[in-house]
């Protein structure tokens, strides 16, 4: 079973993502500011995480959006591909289909 963090300051959003993903056999570790996230990940072995969505925006856009990362790589924000990034809205289709691309 793969572990998805998602970071994000809506506990609305972070409950509707963790519902989702939990469905499709996803374990989901929700954090609700990136303080706690460096926590976490600081505290236990980096590779407990397959893969880590945090709440930003797409870089020269206001456009929201989560930014994917697997743990342990040193991606600058400003240099990253548009592929890296799951624009909000989202269905919870594109949600998943994301991720599995990503975790592949």
């Amino acid at each position: 079973m793969k572990t998805i963090m998602i970071i994000d300051d809506e506990k609305s959003i972070l409950e509707d993502i963790e519902k989702t993903l939990e469905q499709d056999d996803f374990k989901v570790v929700t954090v609700d500011n990136r303080r706690k996230a460096i926590e976490l990940i600081e505290g236990d072995d980096e590779n407990k995480f397959s893969l880590i969505l945090i709440d930003t925006t797409i870089p020269d856009s206001k456009q929201p959006a989560f930014f994917s990362m697997t743990p342990g790589s040193k991606k600058d924000i400003d240099t990253i591909k548009e592929e890296d990034f799951l624009r909000k809205p989202f269905t919870k289709e594109q949600l998943v289909d994301f991720i599995k691309k990503k975790i592949e």
